[in-house]
């Protein structure tokens, strides 16, 4: 929470209380951009955008936390590593969307590691769990916030309509709005366009239902492929298009969550067959994988039903609106700023500022439930409670009599054990008196018997 507006300042302008500190956001289109305007009203500080900041721009004053996005360019880098550095004022980066291998790792415009390796700031907002734990395996430990993403919190409040399973099976087609970022990711990527639109074009159908294609495709790919528009600015929000379908298929892109947010099956279409950050239940890397995956989407299985909730819980922190816990650490942060002025001493933050509700855990979903994932079985079926208690009690009471019986079987097959092994002696000496006798009287058989040997009978087949 903010902190007592009376404290003083200690450095620089000594009338100035806390609550005179402002939020300085370094993004010019901060005020357009979802990223900064679903929070921006709430944040109990002044907010100044700036429209231009330069590597050697000077902190106001009155600057109690910087803000941004941006931190991939030379201009901005140099800024960020500079202010910090100086470790005067806090300053909060944060994440726009999901991880994205390529983005990370191959992308030609970007400078080796400015993707978080290490954050330029004291705090990164992340989306989620899963976000947080690979950045900081980069070496960012104490860095990472688990925030959530303010801007879908409209989606949290609303509630999708639920899938059809009758009639059309309507299957939306999207790409990231930067589904490449060089020419043979782009090629890759129209292949693997190419190749679903003509499965569904030989083929229309799945289990009997047509099958109604809605393309959201980016960067001139509608254009080159023949389907969708390019006309972006008048299309429907593509929330209120995901309200309209039963399954997506998308290039990897937080439109990944939003989706499953929604609660619709949603695959992932990476024929790069790139590591992914955020697990889908349905990934596509070939054309042969199409079949199968279309049919499980119109036709979901519950069990991934439930991975895709639990990987969506993981990747984005989704149970309750995020906008109040940006808030939180926002203020926490200046908090701190006023704190290190007070006390003439450098910034310090706890490795972690948000408390966590589960404490480490994972929550379970609500699609955990054991008479969906098998339909099969009877036993998960089952509702009637009392009629569970008494088959459980003569379960128990049955269970509890079997150790006797086993022990009296047991016993059982020990007499006829031993009963068996006077059978043979007396067979064997028999079989030994025949022989002398035998061999006493001159009488020799066809096949000579061996001494120890049971006496076979007739129709036996002879040794």
């Amino acid at each position: 929470m903010v902190a007592d507006g009376g404290l003083k300042l200690g450095v620089g302008k000594q009338d100035q209380t806390l609550s005179d500190l402002k939020a300085y956001i370094l993004c010019r289109v901060a005020d357009k951009s979802g990223i900064y305007s679903s929070w921006m009203n709430q944040c109990p500080f002044e907010t100044v955008v700036l429209d231009e900041f330069l590597p050697d721009w000077h902190v106001p004053d009155d600057a109690g936390i910087l803000i941004t996005h941006m931190h991939y360019r030379w201009e901005e880098l140099s800024t960020l590593r500079r202010i910090h550095a100086e470790n005067r004022v806090p300053i909060l980066i944060l994440c726009d969307g999901i991880l994205e291998y390529r983005n990370t790792w191959q992308h030609p415009d970007l400078v080796d590691g400015s993707i978080f390796q290490p954050v330029c700031g004291h705090k990164l907002a992340c989306i989620g769990r899963g976000q947080a734990r690979v950045i900081e395996s980069w070496g960012n430990v104490g860095k990472c916030e688990v925030v959530g993403l303010p801007r879908l919190d409209a989606e949290l409040a609303a509630q999708a309509p639920p899938v059809q399973t009758a009639g059309p099976f309507r299957l939306m087609i999207a790409t990231a709005n930067t589904p490449a970022f060089n020419d043979q990711q782009r090629q890759t990527v129209v292949k693997s366009l190419s190749a679903i639109k003509s499965r569904l074009e030989a083929s229309p159908m799945i289990d009997g239902r047509q099958i109604q294609v809605t393309w959201r495709l980016s960067d001139g790919l509608g254009s080159e492929l023949g389907v969708g528009s390019e006309d972006i600015e008048n299309l429907p929000p593509i929330s209120d298009v995901m309200n309209e379908v039963d399954a997506v298929i998308t290039t990897p892109s937080t439109m990944y969550l939003e989706s499953v947010l929604k609660n619709r099956p949603t695959a992932v279409l990476d024929f790069h067959n790139s590591p992914q950050y955020v697990t889908p239940a349905w990934p596509i890397s070939h054309d042969q994988q199409f079949d199968e995956v279309l049919a499980e989407l119109a036709n979901p299985p519950a069990h991934k039903m439930l991975f895709q909730a639990s990987v969506l819980r993981d990747q984005l922190e989704c149970q309750s609106a995020a906008a109040p816990r940006m808030i939180e650490l926002i203020e926490a942060m200046v908090a701190e700023r006023q704190r290190s002025l007070d006390e003439l001493k450098p910034l310090q933050f706890p490795n972690r500022i948000l408390a966590d509700p589960q404490f480490g855990f994972a929550s379970v979903p609500a699609e955990f439930e054991l008479e969906s994932l098998y339909a099969n079985n009877q036993v998960f079926a089952e509702q009637d409670l009392r009629r569970i208690q008494i088959e459980l009690t003569a379960a128990i009471q049955r269970l509890e009599q079997l150790p006797l019986e086993l022990a009296e079987k047991n016993a059982y097959i020990a007499q006829l054990n031993r009963a068996a092994d006077r059978s043979r002696t007396r067979i064997e000496t028999m079989h030994d008196r025949i022989i002398r006798l035998r061999t006493r009287f001159g009488v020799e058989p066809n096949t000579p018997p061996v001494a120890g040997r049971e006496v076979r009978g007739e129709g036996d087949e002879s040794e």
